[in-house]
């Protein structure tokens, strides 16, 4: 029997029964009848659809023939009624990803990952099975069925460092605007109180789609860092990027020189608020949002400083190549997988920067990955796997630089902004980090002071990832599996940093 949802009233009723308007005066006892069994009938098939969806689901997502993951839901019912959940991709250890909403109605469910940019939609089979697939960018589709059980076969990492309730601060959602481009945008802010006036902080996302609390590997690395950040005494602002959560906008149309109107515009709103510090306010960017901050303090030269952490002197293009030159051979792939992946992104870069618009250069694209085709074969099916590598090749594995946004940002020369930052910057990095590689903290602090600025201090720390965690290794598989989500001793340095300013 199908269920419908009602979303006002979060419950959920039966198309096909009727509940009489009006009865004859004779028949108050019919009438009273008939109204208990209907609703006696909504909440056993309530109570029975909470039971359907509640619990632990696992299974494997088909990526092509030779290649799966597993993954891994926990839907909850929510006081409200609502359905939550977390997902974990468990061969990526990426645990406690956000899931956006749980709808569930005619017998099916669908699940949306904004982070992922991704949805699993299903049909219930019987209550202890899920037939489904994943639908990523709306277009690929993967096979991805699931079973309940009781306890999953793996261990889900703990997040000990994220708050609990009750906090010791002020949290509220909030939304910001963009004049510059009509944009409205939603983030959270955290304040000691509203009694005095706080320095503030805004936080800058790295590569995205991110939400709010940039989740990475199960990490909420920007809620962490709002709490620790706020306990000792700051006010922090974090905020969905454009297409992501519930902030306005197309993500895939978006520079990063857009994307730093948007946190220039995130201080201004700061400013609005009796208790910030308006002669106290900063950015602290994070990977590529390190890389959008000297953007950002270029547009508005009224920020009192900004902090750097795990950020880029180099084009995009160079630290996409150093980067996988880093990461696949500590992953195991053979030195001609490496190098063929480099020629291959060598390849696309040059074919988008010639190229007058992206079909063009998709076309172009497409026949390059031809001529690559030999060399692909020749690879052992592990390099295949490793790399993402299709039989045969297929542009769909590249099909993020072809983003309308993505010709500026990968030529966008980060040294270019360097000088025209004249605020005190903080340039942190981590000695493990293989996704932007240790030497890029004194690149940068060379770039700011080359341009004149004379207050920078530079921190490389011995053992941190690029997630700023202690690592033994640095390599990505690592991030989910480490409980911290950031270094106690950093944000320590950050707090210090600021007050002495």
């Amino acid at each position: 029997m199908n269920l419908h949802k009602d979303n006002t009233l979060n419950t959920y009723h039966l198309p096909n029964i009727t509940i009489l308007q009006s009865y004859p005066k004779t028949n108050q006892n019919m009438r009273k009848r008939a109204l208990l069994i209907t609703i006696i009938t909504l909440l056993q098939f309530s109570n029975l659809l909470t039971a359907q969806v509640h619990g632990k689901w696992h299974g494997k997502l088909i990526m092509n023939p030779t290649s799966s993951l597993t993954i891994a839901f926990e839907i909850k019912q929510h006081e409200n009624g609502k359905f939550i959940a977390l997902m974990h991709s468990v061969d990526q250890k990426a645990f406690n990803i956000e899931v956006d909403s749980v709808i569930v109605a005619d017998n099916s469910i669908k699940i949306a990952l904004s982070s992922l940019r991704a949805d699993y939609q299903g049909s219930f089979k019987s209550d202890k099975e899920i037939a489904g697939s994943m639908i990523f960018s709306k277009t690929t589709k993967m096979e991805l069925n699931l079973t309940r059980v009781e306890e999953f076969p793996f261990k889900v990492a703990g997040r000990p460092q994220e708050p609990k309730e009750p906090l010791p601060y002020i949290s509220e959602d909030v939304v910001f605007e963009n004049k510059a481009d009509n944009i409205k945008l939603a983030g959270t802010l955290t304040i000691p109180d509203k009694k005095g006036k706080y320095p503030a902080v805004v936080l800058i996302s790295g590569s995205g789609p991110s939400d709010r609390n940039q989740t990475i590997f199960g990490h909420k690395t920007f809620l962490v860092l709002s709490d620790m950040l706020t306990r000792a005494g700051f006010a922090v602002l974090r905020y969905d990027d454009r297409g992501a959560g519930e902030s306005e906008g197309v993500f895939i149309n978006t520079t990063n020189k857009e994307h730093a109107v948007d946190a220039s515009a995130a201080a201004e709103f700061l400013k609005t608020m009796p208790f910030i510090d308006a002669g106290k306010v900063g950015l602290l960017g994070h990977s590529l949002g390190a890389d959008i901050a000297p953007v950002a303090a270029s547009i508005n030269r009224s920020l009192s400083f900004v902090i750097l952490m795990a950020g880029s002197a180099s084009p995009l293009t160079e630290d996409i190549v150093e980067q996988c030159d880093a990461i696949y051979p500590a992953m195991g792939v053979s030195k001609a997988g490496t190098d063929l992946n480099r020629d291959i992104l060598y390849r696309m870069f040059e074919i988008i920067k010639e190229a007058d618009n992206i079909t063009i250069a998709k076309e172009r694209a497409i026949k390059a990955l031809e001529e690559f085709e030999p060399r692909a074969a020749q690879l052992s099916p592990e390099d295949k796997k490793m790399l993402g590598y299709r039989t045969p090749l297929n542009i769909n594995s590249w099909r993020d630089f072809f983003a309308p946004h993505m010709k500026y940002d990968l030529f966008h020369k980060n040294a270019d902004y360097f000088s025209k930052v004249k605020c005190p910057v903080l340039v942190l990095g981590g000695e493990k980090d293989l996704q932007v590689l240790p030497r890029h903290v004194k690149l940068i602090k060379e770039g700011l002071e080359k341009g004149g600025n004379k207050k920078v201090t530079a921190i490389l720390y011995p053992g941190k990832n690029h997630l700023m965690q202690d690592a033994a290794t640095g390599e990505l598989s690592e991030y989910g599996e480490i409980e911290n989500t950031i270094a106690p001793d950093v944000v320590a340095d950050i707090v210090n940093w600021i007050k002495n300013l």
